[in-house]
């Protein structure tokens, strides 16, 4: 029985870290590459949710290994740097630890009674930001510094100019329009990195709690999220400040040439109204709540919101109203936190 046991861990757990490297690598599926990774965290705990970070980089570098050996083959020996292929690693390695934040037990913050608590989602979700700042600005720096963007570029061009020929596109409109696409990555890489690592550990939350198998019992990582309920998410008050000040970084970037200054206002910009945002969905929900409105009707609105945000004037509306609901909890009092205390 206990050999038994033990195959299905680890069957389980190979399983969901193999299904998360593969996810990473196919297309849009990648969106959602974290979501088995949350799976061993909520079913078995810290240790194994580490266990499994560390196997899907150690997957994704074989995989990366066999990059290299093809694109060199295309290019040229010596044409592709494995400096390059290290880039997906960086990206992944900071989006899974911003799931060991989002998870582990051992961030703690003391309390006035000398004890300790362990951090709140909010607060986890703006540590996590500020590790996802610490791991991709060095990176970006590095990658400024040395003038691998401008070979990330001519790689690019390299890989793309099959597709473009047929359009008629010159060397310099791809150089152009990949510049551009850079520089769009660059002033976002924050806020898709917050965007994709909540996303990813809310979806990997759901899909875990409404699974048909059970969740072993004793993991504090699944006890702490079980009862947690998006209507008790709350900002720091002092985090509008934050939000004034990115937002005013990205006027002065429009009109004066700040460099690289500018990408960290407009990431900042984002990620700040993105967690404005969230607590507004929070009110929202709060008040869907008490008017005791059914489980279906919530998902179409949760579904409106999402489609809300592709559709021009629509997508101006939510984008700003949201989080502008947020905000105003700091003047007006909603009582959707009496008695119930901030979650996890």
């Amino acid at each position: 029985m206990q050999r038994d046991h033990q195959r299905a861990y680890w069957l389980e757990v190979g399983g969901l870290t193999l299904g998360s490297v593969l996810l990473f690598r196919f297309g849009l599926l990648g969106l959602v590459f974290l979501v088995p990774i949350q799976l061993v965290w909520i079913r078995r705990g810290e240790e194994t949710g580490l266990l499994a970070s560390g196997g899907f980089l150690v997957g994704l570098a074989l995989f990366k290994g066999f990059d290299l050996i093809r694109l060199r083959q295309m290019a040229g020996p010596g044409e592709v740097s494995a400096a390059l292929l290290l880039l997906d690693l960086v990206f992944a390695g900071g989006l899974l630890l911003g799931l060991f934040v989002m998870n582990t037990e051992r961030l703690v913050v003391p309390t006035g009674d000398r004890g300790t608590r362990t951090l709140t989602v909010a607060e986890r979700m703006l540590v996590a930001t500020g590790v996802g700042l610490a791991v991709y600005g060095p990176t970006v720096a590095i990658i400024a510094a040395t003038g691998a963007a401008e070979q990330v570029i001519a790689t690019q061009i390299e890989l793309l100019r099959p597709l473009f020929s047929a359009t008629g596109a010159n060397s310099e409109e791809i150089a152009m329009l990949t510049e551009v696409v850079l520089r769009a990555l660059l002033s976002g890489l924050l806020f898709g990195y917050f965007v994709l690592l909540v996303g990813n550990w809310w979806l990997g939350v759901q899909v875990a709690f409404r699974s048909r198998y059970s969740l072993p019992a004793g993991n504090p990582v699944m006890a702490r999220v079980a009862g947690y309920e998006l209507t008790e998410f709350t900002l720091p008050h002092y985090l509008v400040w934050v939000l004034i000040a990115g937002w005013a970084g990205v006027l002065a970037s429009i009109v004066y040439d700040l460099g690289w200054a500018s990408y960290l206002f407009w990431n900042v910009a984002f990620v700040t109204l993105a967690l404005y945002g969230i607590q507004g969905i929070a009110i929202v929900w709060f008040y869907l709540d008490r008017r005791k409105v059914r489980r279906g009707t919530r998902i179409g609105i949760a579904v409106a919101f999402v489609f809300g945000l592709v559709i021009p004037g629509l997508q101006l509306l939510i984008g700003l109203g949201l989080p502008g609901l947020g905000v105003s909890e700091i003047w007006i009092d909603y009582h959707r936190l009496k008695g119930s205390g901030e979650g996890p």
